[in-house]
């Protein structure tokens, strides 16, 4: 880029552009979530951090790019960003984003649409030198490196793909996201990728081996959490609590246990801490056993995870 044409709002460091930019391609559920849990994060960062210049934002993003499929979808995500202050160009169809100016592009979109989101000659000319980082269930790293080379060949290929897999708590910036990023993936993009997902929760990098193990507990639980948290607040309003006080009272039993959880606390402890003799919580746990509720939940984990691995199976094909 020459000194011409650097816009206002960009800046340069040795002869580098300095700000950087996100793009999400295909930014559904799970992209919207992520884009709302950073442009949360960098916001609320940028009112603690006025009177500290001195801290490296080098690696935050400042310029956003978000690209969906239909006109209804745009919309959609207009209103969702609507209560922030950082402006996204949303683009939507056959309208060409400049995925070019992008340093990191955030793959969002369907594992079956992997190939058409990929495959044509624009999009894919704008990967080269980029760090890909894909969200795709079950899409592995060679699955995503086949995909490029059978529509773009070595001539357009990212510096760096990486894998992801976040949770919908990134709204709340309490998701867990599991990374895999290859050995030779360089420090500084390595950064980048980091900054991301611990903007919007906790991250842990884990081997190719379990990911989609990794998938079906990280990103999957919460559905299951719910269904167990709704079951809860039914059997309360059954038994005479308004809907919103058993939903707040259960939901908070629920944070509390996780909390006791990540403090230390193994779980069966949680639940012998509990239990006295005689009382009416060793009951209620003989119902759930009598329920075969363990190997329901571990059965459904299970099924979870296989489901994660046939999505990419479908995606090869």
């Amino acid at each position: 880029m020459s000194e011409s044409q650097k816009t206002p709002n960009e800046t340069f460091h040795n002869g580098t552009r300095a700000s950087k930019t996100l793009a999400i391609l295909g930014c559904g559920s799970l992209g919207t979530a992520l884009l709302c849990g950073i442009l949360t994060s960098i916001e609320e960062s940028k009112k603690s951090n006025l009177a500290r210049p001195d801290l490296d934002q080098s690696h935050v993003p400042s310029n956003f790019i978000a690209c969906v499929r239909s006109a209804p979808s745009a919309a959609r995500l207009e209103c969702a960003l609507s209560a922030f202050d950082t402006e996204v160009a949303i683009y939507h169809g056959d309208q060409r984003a400049p995925l070019h100016e992008a340093d990191v592009i955030v793959l969002a979109c369907q594992p079956g649409d992997i190939r058409s989101c990929l495959a044509t000659t624009i999009i894919r000319s704008q990967l080269q030198d980029k760090v890909l980082v894909s969200l795709l269930a079950g899409v592995t790293i060679p699955d995503i490196e086949s995909v490029l080379q059978s529509v773009g060949g070595k001539s357009y290929y990212p510096a760096t793909i990486a894998r992801a897999m976040p949770n919908t708590a990134s709204f709340v910036r309490e998701s867990i996201t599991v990374v895999e990023a290859p050995e030779a993936t360089s420090a500084r993009h390595l950064l980048a990728i980091d900054w991301l997902f611990e903007s919007i929760g906790k991250v842990k990098h884990i081997s190719p081996s379990n990911f989609d193990t990794c998938t079906a507990l990280g990103a999957s639980t919460p559905a299951f959490f719910a269904v167990i948290l709704d079951a809860l607040i039914d059997g309360a309003v059954t038994l005479g609590l308004t809907r919103k006080d058993a939903t707040f009272m259960a939901a908070q039993s629920m944070k509390g246990c996780a909390a006791l959880v990540l403090a230390g606390e193994h779980p069966a402890s949680v639940k012998e801490n509990i239990t006295t003799p005689g009382g009416s919580t060793i009951r209620g746990v003989l119902a759930l056993e009598q329920g075969n509720v363990r190997a329901v939940v571990a059965g459904a984990l299970i099924k979870c995870k296989e489901a994660a691995e046939g999505l990419g199976t479908q995606a090869r094909n």
